[in-house]
């Protein structure tokens, strides 16, 4: 039995993402508009299943197989054995907060994306977006064995 490369489904979701922002500069890194926003240099925190959709319709993919893709390369964080990437966190922007589904994407696949295939000469900053305080204990334990994200991170 032979074991599926997810290579080139992550090669063209990053092409097809980098594209996509190219002509749609909002999708990323907007509060409230984007579909992903960048919490510190090692992530971007993507609204679920709006970010699978959205990928999946630019990379001609269904969404759970976007899922599958990033999840068995490691571009989207997950805690094992589940292997569920979504987590209920409290998000806030402009002093508005607002509960979302939501995944942790590794920064590298989306700024590899919008700076290889999006035009921009560099990586993209750090949002606005912050993580409620009180999620802390919940990420850092679905982040167990791994690098969290940074203090920055949360309001």
């Amino acid at each position: 039995m032979l074991l599926k490369d997810h290579t080139d489904n992550v090669e063209r979701l990053q092409k097809t993402l980098g594209k996509a922002f190219a002509d749609e500069p909002w999708i990323l890194n907007l509060p409230g508009k984007s579909v992903a926003c960048k919490i510190d240099h090692l992530y971007y925190l993507a609204v679920m299943p709006a970010f699978a959709e959205q990928l999946g319709r630019y990379g001609g993919m269904f969404p759970d197989q976007v899922l599958e893709s990033l999840v068995k390369t490691g571009n989207l964080i997950t805690k094992a054995p589940q292997r569920d990437p979504l987590l209920s966190l409290t998000v806030s922007w402009g002093g508005r907060a607002i509960t979302v589904n939501a995944a942790f994407v590794d920064a590298d696949f989306i700024d590899r994306a919008v700076k290889t295939y999006g035009g921009l000469p560099s990586v993209l900053n750090v949002s606005e977006l912050k993580i409620s305080s009180e999620d802390k204990e919940k990420i850092e334990a679905f982040f167990e064995d791994k690098t969290p994200p940074q203090n920055l991170a949360y309001f």
